[in-house]
């Protein structure tokens, strides 16, 4: 049985958008920035703030009742409810440690029925420990070798992961070059 590893944030959830349109926005009304025109991720530089003050705003969302009410997509559902027995299924994301629970609560609530494991690599952030031994999902995956597919929306994690022999899949997103929606991906899976 093949085994998935799926990042979380704007894979199987629309956290940038959500975020931005729940939480950036209504603090700052007179940002015009529109989620289409997020062409970098960070996109602290897109927002005319430092990155400390962008990660602030999204780890605040992370740990809202909106973040919380996000919704999965319902094709995405459809075909977990269809092929998801077919595939061990493992959630990889990179979170400040505070950030987890909430997100870990998510995955059991909504993919619960078909994922084995949830990881994740902590993002850095001021007074949280060191001390874990993988630096980025690179290290992550390196050390499970177990993933045969491998889908996320950072080309960097999706490039890394290809040179360990992985199978990857960019999901499409303003910040990458990727054409491939999460469904064309899934599709690609079950051919």
């Amino acid at each position: 049985m093949k085994t998935i590893v799926w990042d979380i944030d704007d894979v199987l959830n629309d956290c940038t958008k959500t975020w931005l349109e729940n939480s950036w926005l209504p603090a700052y009304p007179d940002c015009r920035l529109s989620y289409e025109n997020i062409t970098q991720n960070p996109p602290h530089k897109l927002l005319g703030v430092s990155k400390t003050e962008y990660l602030d705003s999204l780890d605040r969302f992370r740990l809202s009742s909106e973040a919380d009410k996000m919704a999965p997509d319902d094709r995405v559902m459809w075909w977990f409810k269809r092929y998801g027995t077919r595939f061990r299924h493992i959630a990889l994301t990179a979170r400040p440690r505070q950030t987890v629970s909430p997100a870990i609560a998510w995955m059991l609530r909504h993919y619960g029925d078909w994922f084995q494991a949830f990881c994740f690599v902590p993002s850095e952030r001021p007074g949280e420990p060191p001390g874990h031994p993988d630096r980025n999902k690179r290290d992550f995956l390196s050390w499970l070798g177990k993933a045969d597919y491998f889908i996320d929306d950072s080309a960097t994690n999706i490039d890394e992961a290809s040179h360990l022999g992985i199978h990857t899949f960019l999901a499409a997103q303003p910040w990458n070059s990727s054409h491939m929606t999460l469904m064309d991906i899934l599709k690609t899976l079950v051919k």
